[in-house]
């Protein structure tokens, strides 16, 4: 009985001591919000060749693999159509509200309901237009939620800035936990997968993925040299499958949480420089960053008894 009180103490520590840390909030609202920012501006040219009724892909086509209860882009303007609302006005007011509310989120006035509006907005984007989406689609998804579930405008935001309203003392250990175990669960899966396959162990998935028609375009380097020398390839297959496999065990732990941090943050920017991921390399990163960064140790507080001082007692009795 009493080793299962222990357990269901550090248990209940390790999901709901509140710490008081509240860094990571700031940095994750503004981090992503500018990243969502930056990915919506980049794709603003090309809008109506991917969203809008004269799509590449046809709408009718994306709409077969989509179910009818799940709210699109393509159903928006048909719904706004049928009250006389022009497409044209439909895009223009999505395009103005999508970036408002990404500064919404980016000063922090009131980022938990522009992160509701904005996560249905973007997910009616991204399921009506699922050809087009990628794994950043997905995470981007994945972060407005969380930004819903933090009370990341409670500090450092223009919010509190207008209305001069104090930070409330809030426990976010729970959510902070629930990210931080789904973070890790993340990369355990996916390097799990790798690990299956045998085109990760002998390099050739590397091969392939620097050599597709969309990776390498900005540097432009040339990797033909790889091929008389596979062993590094392997390597770094190897290399992948392994950072990703030991992260919920060395991210974790103290002593090598910072090392592991490096090596993930530094694979994301290998991905983002060779594969031009940019968004979603920059997703990770700011997740890697928001978890386990502002990790702190705790502090000992050391209850020490009263050190002897050596105190003159004068020798009133004369000995």
């Amino acid at each position: 009985m009493k080793k299962l009180n222990i357990f269901y103490d550090t248990i209940e520590k390790f999901f709901f001591r509140q710490d008081g840390q509240t860094e990571f909030l700031s940095f994750f609202r503004v981090a992503i919000g500018i990243v969502i920012f930056l990915q919506f501006t980049a794709v603003l040219p090309d809008f109506d060749k991917l969203f809008s009724s004269s799509s590449i892909i046809p709408q009718d086509i994306m709409s077969v693999f989509t179910p009818d209860w799940l709210i699109t882009f393509s159903k928006i303007v048909g719904f706004l159509q049928s009250f006389g609302m022009e497409e044209s006005t439909t895009i223009i007011i999505t395009k103005v509200s999508f970036i408002t509310l990404c500064i919404g989120i980016i000063t922090g006035f009131y980022s938990r309901f522009a992160a509701v509006f904005l996560l249905i907005l973007q997910i009616s984007l991204l399921k009506g237009s699922s050809f087009f989406a990628y794994g950043a689609d997905f995470f981007t998804s994945m972060s407005l939620f969380y930004l819903i579930l933090f009370p990341a405008d409670q500090h450092f935001s223009l919010r509190n800035l207008i209305f001069r309203r104090k930070p409330i003392q809030n426990n976010i250990t729970p959510v902070k936990r629930l990210f931080q175990i789904h973070i890790s669960m993340a990369y355990f899966f996916s390097g799990l997968d790798k690990a299956l396959g045998f085109n990760w162990w002998n390099g050739e998935a590397i091969w392939k993925a620097i050599h597709l028609p969309y990776s390498n375009r900005d540097l432009n380097i040339d990797f033909g040299w790889l091929a008389e020398h596979s062993y590094l390839l392997s390597f770094i297959g190897w290399s992948t499958i392994i950072i990703e496999m030991c992260y919920p065990f060395f991210i974790w732990y103290k002593p090598t949480q910072k090392t592991w941090l490096f090596l993930t943050v530094s694979m994301h920017i290998g991905i983002a420089l060779v594969l031009n991921l940019y968004y979603f390399s920059a997703i990770m990163i700011v997740w890697n960053i928001t978890n386990f960064y502002f990790e702190q140790p705790a502090k000992k507080t050391e209850v020490s008894s009263k050190k002897k001082q050596g105190v003159y007692i004068p020798d009133q009795m004369g000995v």
